[in-house]
């Protein structure tokens, strides 16, 4: 075996393996999305974030409280899966693309 066909050979791997890293990724981003939105339906995050943009005298006496209600509100765990997929899609992504460079050219 020569040296061009296991590096194609290797690129080939390293491609189907990038590949199913995106697609469980993008599956990640797409779970997250959802799972976030329903945090913030549950939680009552619009709730408190329409009273801040109110525009209300009120609301500017208490802001600080407001804004640490805010921040309590949110759903930080859905937020780091979020972020965590899209992470790993990009990564995946990136080295997906490099692979198919290499598989293509050599």
């Amino acid at each position: 075996m020569g040296i061009k066909q296991e590096e194609r050979r290797r690129a080939k791997v390293y491609l189907f393996g990038y590949a199913s890293i995106v697609l469980f990724s993008l599956v990640g981003v797409v779970l997250s999305i959802q799972y976030i939105l329903e945090g913030f339906y549950q939680s009552g995050f619009y709730e408190y974030l329409s009273l801040l943009l109110s525009g209300d005298s009120a609301v500017y006496a208490y802001w600080k409280e407001l804004s640490f209600s805010l921040i309590d509100s949110m759903p930080i765990i859905g937020i780091i899966a979020f972020l965590t997929a899209a992470g790993a899609l990009v990564w995946s992504g990136a080295n997906a693309f490099t692979n198919t460079r290499r598989f293509i050219w050599i």
